[in-house]
């Protein structure tokens, strides 16, 4: 059990608690509390991966039934962040990397996710000042969820210009490929 890939309260919180509730259907709401994701109920601590990714689908599908599944998924991950702005601490890492920059905030990400899993793993490779390659361990039953919360933390600290390809080299790893414009001097 020690070993078990898990997703952290907070992170449903961030989702789902500040921003898809008030959207959902009570009948994918129903759906999520037999899956296991009760939201009029005190979140747990922590939720099993497999958990996670099953309700991510379900409501993916949901809101947007039109979309690839991944694609459906990276709009979650936008909207993750935007309910992760709202609590303290997303505020204030938003604020920080805003400061900091792209870079060095790519370089962070295995801590910033770690914060709402504790399992990601990411590799930096920056390849100029505004273009960066960044392995995750990202695992392909939660394609596009990333991609979506790097596009959208990106774009919240003011980056500009942002372009993302994603290259999947196997069930459990893929490199989302990062570029952006200058900041103006």
């Amino acid at each position: 059990m020690r070993d078990e890939r898990v997703i952290f309260g907070n992170t449903v919180d961030s989702l789902y608690r500040k921003t898809l509730l008030p959207h959902l259907p009570p009948a994918l709401v129903e759906r999520l509390r037999g899956r296991g994701l009760d939201l009029k109920a005190p979140l747990l601590a922590a939720y099993p991966l497999a958990t996670w990714v099953e309700c991510l689908d379900d409501v993916g599908r949901t809101l947007h039934p039109d979309q690839p599944l991944d694609v459906a998924r990276r709009l979650l991950g936008k909207r993750m962040i935007e309910g992760y702005a709202e609590t303290l601490m997303g505020g204030a890492v938003l604020a920080l990397a805003r400061v900091v920059g792209p870079v060095r905030s790519l370089e962070r990400m295995q801590h910033n996710f770690r914060s709402g899993n504790n399992f990601t793993e990411t590799r930096l490779t920056v390849l100029g000042p505004t273009a960066a390659d960044l392995w995750f361990n990202e695992p392909e039953r939660m394609e596009g969820f990333a991609e979506g919360v790097l596009e959208e933390g990106l774009l919240r600290i003011g980056v500009h210009g942002l372009t993302l390809h994603r290259t999947r080299h196997s069930p459990d790893a893929v490199t989302y490929h990062l570029e952006w414009t200058a900041r103006p001097s």
